[in-house]
C-alpha cells in the first residue's frame, strides 16, 4: 500500500512533539525513535494514514479517542493503550467533547520491533486496558524519559532509546498478559506443579496426568502455569528433557538412543525431531558441535 496521510493538528500549545531522523548505524542496531510526542488534542484532530514504516504505541492519559483499525473500532479512555502496525491503515481521532484527548504516542522502528508486535497479537486485539493511575503507570514513566532524551540528545541518546524502548515493549506485554505479578501472588497449586515437573521430567507426563495429581481441572492448570512460568507445563517439561539430553551429549557418550531413554522418550526418532525443534540442530549435530 502506498503512503498518504490526512490529518487535522488541533493540538494545545503545550503539546510536545519531536521528529528524530537517526543515523544509518542506529537504524542498523537499534530500535530508535521516529516520532515522539505528548498531545492534548481537542476535536477535530484527527490521523488517516496508511503506508507507514513505522509502529505506533498510544497511551491514554486524558479524555476519550477513537481508534479504527483492522476492520475494528476501539475507545480509548484514561488507561488505554494501542499499538499498531502503521503499513496497515489507520484512523484515530479525539471523541470527548468538553476535553481534550491527552495521550503519550511513539512512532519507533528497528531491532526487533515487528517480533514484539507479532507477540503483542498474540491476543488478536490491538488495545488493551492498563491498571491503576495512568500518570504512576511505568508506560507514562518511560514514554516521559525517552521524550526528555529528544529535548536534550547527546552521543549517548540513540543508545539510551534503543534501551528505554526494549524496556517499554517488554512493559507492555507484561501488562497486557497481566504478568506483573508478584512472587507471592503465583498459586500454591502452580509452584508445586513447577516442583513436580522439576523432579520428574525424565518422565511421561500429560494434563490427564497432572489433573489426577493436583486434583485441579487441567485446561485450569494449563492456562494458570502458563500464566505464572510463561510457558505450558508440557512445554515445559519438553525444554527441561532437551537441556538434560544437552548436557549428556556433551559430558557422556552414551548414545542418542540411551540418552532419549533417559529423556522419558522410548522413540529416537521422535526425540531426534524434537530436539532439533528446540535447538536447531539434531542431537549428532549438537554433540559435534560442543
Amino acid at each position: 500500500m502506498n503512503y498518504f496521510e490526512n490529518a487535522d493538528y488541533s493540538w494545545s500549545k503545550d503539546s510536545t512533539r519531536f521528529i528524530h531522523t537517526p543515523s544509518q548505524k542506529t537504524q542498523k542496531l537499534f530500535y530508535f525513535v521516529q516520532e515522539i510526542g505528548h498531545f492534548k488534542a481537542s476535536r477535530p484532530y484527527f490521523t488517516e494514514r496508511a503506508g507507514l514504516p513505522s509502529f505506533l504505541m498510544k497511551f491514554t492519559l486524558g479524555g476519550t479517542g477513537e481508534l479504527r483499525y483492522q476492520d475494528e473500532t476501539f475507545s480509548l479512555n484514561n488507561g488505554s493503550v494501542f499499538f499498531i502496525d502503521c503499513k496497515n491503515y489507520q484512523y484515530y481521532k479525539t471523541v470527548s467533547q468538553n476535553e481534550p484527548w491527552e495521550m503519550d504516542w511513539l512512532h519507533f522502528y528497528g531491532a526487533n520491533s515487528a517480533a514484539f508486535y507479532e507477540e503483542f497479537m498474540r491476543s488478536g486485539k490491538n488495545v488493551f486496558q492498563t491498571l491503576g493511575a495512568p500518570l504512576e503507570n511505568p508506560i507514562h514513566l518511560m514514554m516521559k524519559q525517552l521524550l526528555k532524551l529528544q529535548e536534550q540528545p547527546n552521543a549517548k541518546s540513540d543508545y539510551q532509546a534503543s534501551v528505554l524502548i526494549h524496556q517499554l515493549l517488554n512493559e507492555l506485554l507484561l501488562q497486557k498478559f497481566q504478568q506483573d505479578f508478584k512472587e507471592e501472588d503465583i498459586p500454591h497449586y502452580v509452584l508445586a506443579m513447577k516442583d513436580y515437573l522439576d523432579t520428574h521430567f525424565q518422565e511421561v507426563v500429560t494434563l490427564d496426568g497432572l489433573e489426577k495429581i493436583f486434583h485441579f481441572n487441567k485446561f485450569q492448570l494449563n492456562k494458570e502455569f502458563s500464566l505464572y512460568m510463561g510457558v505450558p507445563p508440557i512445554d515445559y517439561v519438553i525444554s527441561k528433557k532437551i537441556s538434560y539430553a544437552k548436557d549428556l551429549l556433551r559430558y557422556t557418550n552414551e548414545s542418542v538412543q540411551v540418552i532419549a531413554l533417559e529423556c522419558g522418550i522410548e522413540n529416537a526418532a521422535y526425540f531426534s525431531r524434537l530436539f532439533k525443534k528446540k535447538s536447531g540442530l539434531n542431537p549428532t549435530e549438537y554433540r559435534k558441535m560442543n
